[in-house]
């Protein structure tokens, strides 16, 4: 297949495939560090539902040559041969008769309604939704890595945050363990403070559990082997990747339903639509035909073969037309249909545009929550990191109670990861909503 890239959907790649693009992947070397474009690019060049689209746009380009092909005549070649025995033959017949006929014969439909017109026009739209089928595929290969691919990057920072926290609450343990020994600290109180580093080293399994978890769904999309050990590029977010400053919900509205390839595909249903209806129509015009044809044929008995042939040799022409009168209400009902089938468009559209407003909407809602938990959760880890390392200059002073310590190490870990969850899920929508605007998906 010929390489891709991540702007697959603006160059048309499904415009003109071949039958190697179907058959065909490339083995194009693997990164040893993905970023997020070489993933997009890995996909949309291995994807078997690109290539799924790709086969269904050369069926489609062989639906259009044999609307082209009504139009032309139809010819053949007939022979008939056969054998005829008299019992009681006249006088000076033979009892036994050999007869043959040989003929060249064409006939072409000179109209018929426009019927082949309005299939071809129907055909070559079919096409042009084959193109579109394959952009919105691309289209759920870039949302389906974008939100993969953050994930596995929250997971991988949330493994470091719990790395980091086994780390301090080893050193905790190991204090503690001091302590209990210069008989400052009880069995009971050191026991509280080792069963926390107890949860959380199973915190660190269960974070590097689900970073292995949000690889797999990655590597599921690149639709990579089931062995390969997937490594991301290192990747760093600013505070403008998460407080980006967004275009008004209207206006993402109105850009996403212009470019949108399942909209803009269910538009072009409307002029099949409208081409079936007067397919159904046609039923009631006349239909012109034009028939010719060689022949000549030969019986034994009489002169030679090639004197036969030569004398009998005759050519013919003719001009046929069939007007239809009463069909027993076919043609009535059969337009009936198609206009019912036309309804189908605007029920259709409805509930596209609803999907996408539903969709927006909710990504706006997301992008502003998102942002107000970030913000406020700095300002929350802030307070909960100089409580905990108050908390933890007492303990070891001797002024609080274990559980005085697990609990601000505990409040810290949770406002690391929601901040974290935060920050993540707003860079989420606001890459979504920009997708939407713009048409264009990129990452730091």
């Amino acid at each position: 297949m010929a390489p891709l890239t991540a702007s697959a959907q603006d160059a048309g790649i499904f415009a003109n495939p071949s039958i190697g693009d179907v058959t065909e992947s490339d083995s194009k070397k693997m990164p040893d560090k993905w970023t997020f474009d070489d993933c997009v690019n890995w996909a949309v060049e291995n994807s078997t539902d690109v290539r799924k689209i790709l086969l269904s746009a050369l069926q489609a380009d062989e639906e259009i040559g044999a609307a082209k092909d009504a139009w032309l005549p139809n010819v053949g070649f007939a022979t008939s041969h056969s054998f005829t025995n008299y019992p009681s033959p006249d006088e000076g017949r033979s009892a036994n008769v050999y007869g043959s006929s040989y003929g060249i014969n064409a006939a072409w439909t000179v109209w018929e309604g426009n019927i082949r017109k309005y299939r071809l026009e129907s055909a070559k739209i079919a096409r042009q939704q084959q193109n579109l089928a394959g952009d919105d595929v691309v289209k759920n290969i870039k949302l389906g890595i974008l939100q993969a691919y953050l994930n596995t990057m929250y997971a991988k920072e949330a493994v470091e945050i719990a790395r980091q926290t086994l780390e301090v609450s080893t050193s905790q343990t190991e204090r503690a363990r001091r302590l209990m020994e210069s008989g400052r600290t009880s069995k009971v109180e050191f026991a509280q403070i080792e069963s926390q580093m107890a949860q959380d080293q199973y915190n660190l399994v269960q974070a590097e559990g689900n970073l292995a978890s949000t690889k797999m769904t990655l590597k599921t999309i690149l639709e990579l082997g089931i062995d390969y050990d997937m490594q991301l590029a290192d990747l760093s977010f600013s505070d403008s990747d998460i407080n980006a400053i967004l275009p008004s919900m209207t206006e993402t509205y109105a850009a996403a339903a212009a470019w949108l390839p399942g909209i803009k595909s269910n538009d072009l249903s409307k002029e099949i639509y409208d081409n079936d209806i007067k397919i159904a129509k046609a039923g009631n015009l006349p239909t012109i035909s034009l028939q010719g044809g060689l022949g000549s044929g030969y019986t034994s008995g009489g002169k030679s073969w090639a004197s036969q042939m030569g004398h009998g040799f005759n050519e013919n022409i003719g001009l046929s037309l069939s007007v239809p009168i009463y069909d027993g209400n076919a043609t009535r009902r059969s337009v009936a249909k198609a206009k019912l089938a036309a309804l189908e468009y605007d029920i259709n559209k409805e509930n596209l545009l609803n999907d996408l407003s539903q969709t927006i909407e909710s990504l706006y809602i997301e992008a502003e929550n998102s942002k107000a938990r970030y913000t406020s959760g700095l300002k929350q880890l802030e307070a909960t990191q100089l409580t905990a390392q108050l908390v933890d200059r007492q303990f070891e002073l001797g002024y609080v109670a274990p559980l005085d310590l697990l609990t601000a190490h505990n409040n810290l870990v949770n406002a690391k990861l929601e901040l974290l969850q935060s920050k993540f899920m707003a860079i989420l929508a606001n890459k979504t909503i920009g997708y939407y605007a713009t048409t264009e998906m990129n990452l730091p």
